[in-house]
């Protein structure tokens, strides 16, 4: 978390559901009291200003017949449920000069008032003859908040105006027409927000970062959106002009992959305004935007306005949106404190200043986009040298079919039983995603990596062993990017971290030989992730012993954990039981296709070094006699082999 000075994000859109709860009706039979009283046929809508702000700002009153039936109950005295809406809008510089309803609202909104009771009931829309009456059947009102007593829901909808300022304006807009300012000083607790965003205006010939191909836009989507389970959106819209439109969509439970803990659903988006060439390059619409937006639809829990328990509220949503957008800047190679004019990345518009800095606490982090693919890279290579035949078959189903698919679809479509996917789904851990009783490849990332290997090694390998190894290699060089990162690859390890019991659960796939031997990996848990997070706290890992036995380390914080130890002795002994693992692997390929002869002599040639357990993987997907293959390849060089010291081949 750093607090300091920022550059100050605009707020954009806003969209609130506020509940008044503590006068019942009476705003609402206020605002009946205007409509009554008010001259609407030579006087037109009712309209006035306020003052708020140091801002003079237009409002105006209308209101709707809607389909509700007026409230069974002997305090209601109305024959009529109407709809009320005021308008406002600020007179500032982009202020048309229009009545408030008829207006732009470009720093402006709605707010919609709604009566609300128990059980509430509906006429049917039925209105044959244009003369605005339901004339169908009673049904229930549904989607509505039934609070069990009357209430009003204002829904304040706005733009370009600070999220904590609504309320306020609430407040003048309805006093404006002799509606008591003491009905809106206080929101129950179930009032919500459903939409809200922030922006920063980037200059032009600065922004192309942001919505490349391999910016954090559409790295987002490729390494974190699910290949078919959840919501899946990613848009690039480039016809027009680079960056006209590029959008992705993260859900809920991912952001936190982004941010940790971050826990609301966003939306980002590099975009600019309908005929952006219509303006000349010194002008505001002439400069894209960079928005996070709040998204409901992929966020399973509700935003509050104000809580003061653990709910989220407009606190929370707000921080997280600007942690994401200060994050997005800076991975993008911006000046997160702002700037503009010449020498500055920013365009200043109306309402986003560049040189407009406020103090606050934000979280700022590494970029994990290649950390996540780190994870993601080493789940393919761990997979592609030990998948069984049914492991191959599932994999091969998911790769190639295009919509859903069900374990059951899986079994029926392989041929092999029920029990026999769902075990493979639990070796695939990593690269295949169990939800909701549907497969899918865990991203698009990781499916388009595995398909390389697959080509490669089908079409191409058989013909030559050097282009694949070395290209292998250089991806497996690639992700070892910590001490956490090499310990999830070179043992394996899935890290479950959806638990209610800690943190997060590591799960190697290495079997160990006995208790000391899986004490011994705790440790070198325990310090890869001192490496990485500056402590343990929280994890916990569960290890497999030889003897089928489970052994559950509930706290690498333990004492023992950072006690001296022989790590060579332990290391060597690691090293025998990943080759005795290794070993046992059986495969089911000719080894009679593969013309290992040829294939050294090209390798050869090139004299590379190469991870030890990448050639083993690749060796064995091909080949059911990897001894015959060694073989081969003594007659032609000379072999130094060292599980975690690499491999290396040259020739005689």
């Amino acid at each position: 978390m750093s607090a300091r000075k920022f550059l100050r994000f605009q707020c954009h859109e806003f969209d609130g559901h506020f509940h008044l709860v503590r006068d019942g009706l009476k705003p609402y039979y206020a605002l009946t009291d205007v409509r009554k009283d008010h001259d609407w046929s030579n006087e037109g809508k009712p309209s006035g200003t306020f003052e708020s702000g140091d801002e003079t700002w237009h409002v105006c009153l209308d209101y709707d017949e809607q389909p509700i039936l007026p409230w069974d109950d002997p305090s209601y005295k109305l024959e009529t449920a109407y709809l009320y809406r005021l308008y406002f809008v600020c007179e500032d510089e982009t202020y048309d000069g229009e009545r408030a309803d008829q207006s732009q609202r470009v720093k402006g909104g709605t707010i919609t008032f709604r009566p609300r009771w128990p059980d509430m009931k509906r006429r049917a829309k039925a209105d044959t003859d244009d003369d605005g009456q339901w004339t169908g059947p009673v049904k229930d009102v549904n989607g509505y908040m039934d609070l069990g007593v009357p209430y009003i829901d204002a829904q304040v909808q706005g733009s370009n105006i600070e999220f904590d300022r609504y309320p306020s304006l609430l407040a003048d807009a309805a006093a404006t027409f002799g509606i008591p300012r003491r009905y809106f000083d206080e929101f129950y607790q179930t009032s919500t927000i459903v939409d809200a965003a922030v922006y920063v205006r980037l200059q032009r010939s600065k922004s192309g970062p942001i919505y490349a191909a391999d910016g954090p836009i559409a790295r987002m989507h490729s390494l974190l959106e699910s290949d078919r389970s959840g919501f899946r959106k990613h848009v690039e819209d480039n016809r027009d002009r680079p960056g006209d439109y590029v959008t992705s969509v993260v859900d809920d439970r991912r952001a936190g992959k982004i941010i940790r803990g971050h826990e609301i659903g966003k939306e980002v988006k590099h975009y600019y305004m309908k005929d952006p060439d219509n303006y000349d390059p010194d002008e505001f619409g002439w400069h894209p935007k960079l928005e996070v937006g709040y998204q409901t639809s992929v966020t399973d829990r509700t935003v509050y306005w104000e809580r003061d328990d653990r709910e989220l509220d407009c606190e929370d949503l707000r921080r997280e949106l600007e942690e994401l957008l200060v994050n997005l800047l800076d991975w993008g190679g911006f000046d997160e404190t702002g700037g503009g004019g010449d020498s500055g990345s920013y365009q200043e518009d109306a309402y986003f200043d560049p040189d407009d800095r406020e103090r606050r606490s934000l979280k700022l982090v590494d970029c994990p986009l290649p950390e996540i693919e780190s994870e993601q890279e080493a789940a393919v290579m761990r997979l592609w040298g030990d998948m069984n035949p049914s492991d191959e078959a599932l994999v091969g189903t998911l790769l190639t079919d295009g919509g859903e698919i069900s374990p059951q679809d899986a079994a029926d479509k392989t041929g092999y039983c029920y029990d026999t996917i769902l075990r493979a789904v639990d070796r695939l851990e990593g690269f295949i995603e169990h939800t909701y009783g549907e497969l899918a490849i865990e991203s698009d990332y990781a499916a388009q990596s595995m398909l390389k290997r697959v080509r490669s090694a089908e079409e191409q390998f058989r013909r030559s062993i050097g282009s694949t190894v070395i290209q292998v290699a250089d991806d497996a060089q690639n992700v070892e990017t910590d001490a956490l990162d090499r310990f999830v690859r070179n043992y394996d390890v899935g890290i479950d971290e959806n638990r209610n019991d800690c943190r997060a659960l590591l799960k190697p796939r290495y079997i160990a030989s006995d208790k000391d031997d899986a004490k011994n990996l705790a440790r070198e848990a325990h310090v890869a992730l001192l490496e990485r997070h500056g402590n343990s706290c929280g994890f916990q890992m569960r290890v497999e012993l030889a003897d089928g036995t489970i052994k559950r380390f509930r706290d690498l914080e333990q004492g023992w954990a950072g006690a001296a130890w022989d790590y060579e002795a332990a290391r060597r002994k690691r090293e025998q039981q990943l080759e005795r693992q290794a070993g046992a692997d059986g495969r089911d390929i000719n080894p009679e296709e593969i013309d290992l002869e040829k294939a050294w002599k090209q390798f050869a040639e090139l004299d590379e070094r190469v991870n030890y357990s990448t050639l083993h993987m690749i060796v064995s997907r091909v080949t059911n006699d990897v001894d015959r293959a060694l073989e081969v390849l003594e007659e032609n060089g000379v072999i130094v082999t060292g599980q975690g010291r690499g491999f290396a081949i040259s020739p005689r």
